[in-house]
C-alpha cells in the first residue's frame, strides 16, 4: 500500500512576497489618500440644507369603504384609520427658497411609490455667501386640480440667519413643527 500523496498547502515564497507588496501598495495609498482630505463644498462658503418627508394631500377625493367593506377584509390589511383607509395618487410638493428676496431654488417633487401614493422625500443643499441674510421658504402641496386654495397645505419660514464660513444651517420639516431651523 503507498501512502496518500497530500499537496503542500503551503504558499510559495514568490508568492507571500507578492501578497506583502500588494498589502503595503494599498496601505501606501490610503495613507497617501487620508494626507489630502476631500471637500465637498467650498471652505469659504456657507450652505444650506433642506430635509423634509412629506406625506402630501390625495389629488381626487377617492372612493371611501363602508364599514362592510372594511370587515371583509382580513384582519391585518384593515386600515388602523380612517384617513388611512383612502387610496389614491397623492399631488406633487413645491419646495421654494429665496435668499435676500432672490429666488435661489423652486422645485416639485413627485410623491414615492409604484402609484405616487406614498410620503414625498426631498434633500438640497444650497451654497451661499457667507454672512447675514433673510431667508424666506415655503412648503406646499401643489394645487390639484378643482381645489379650493383654502384646502391647499402651505408652510412657510421667513427668519433673517447669520451663517458663517464653512457652517450649515439645517433646515427641516415635520407635519407638527413645520420648517424649522436646525
Amino acid at each position: 500500500m503507498t501512502a496518500p500523496v497530500l499537496e503542500s498547502r503551503r504558499p510559495s515564497v514568490p508568492r507571500l512576497i507578492g501578497f506583502a507588496a500588494l498589502l503595503a501598495a494599498v496601505s501606501w495609498g490610503l495613507g497617501a489618500f487620508a494626507a489630502f482630505p476631500w471637500t465637498g463644498s467650498d471652505p469659504g462658503a456657507a450652505m444650506i440644507r433642506v430635509a423634509f418627508k412629506h406625506v402630501a394631500a390625495f389629488e381626487h377625493a377617492g372612493p371611501t369603504r363602508s364599514k362592510e367593506e372594511i370587515e371583509k377584509l382580513p384582519r391585518h390589511m384593515r386600515p388602523t384609520s380612517p384617513e388611512r383607509a383612502r387610496t389614491g395618487r397623492r399631488v406633487d410638493t413645491v419646495l421654494r427658497v429665496e435668499v435676500d428676496g432672490r429666488p435661489l431654488l423652486e422645485k416639485r417633487y413627485v410623491p414615492g411609490g409604484f402609484r405616487h401614493d406614498g410620503p414625498t422625500f426631498g434633500y438640497e443643499e444650497l451654497a451661499l455667501p457667507a454672512g447675514r441674510h433673510r431667508l424666506e421658504m415655503s412648503l406646499a402641496d401643489a394645487r390639484a386640480e378643482r381645489a379650493p386654495e383654502e384646502a391647499r397645505r402651505r408652510w412657510q419660514l421667513e427668519q433673517e440667519v447669520d451663517i458663517g464660513k464653512g457652517q450649515a444651517l439645517l433646515i427641516e420639516f415635520s407635519e407638527e413643527a413645520g420648517l424649522r431651523i436646525q
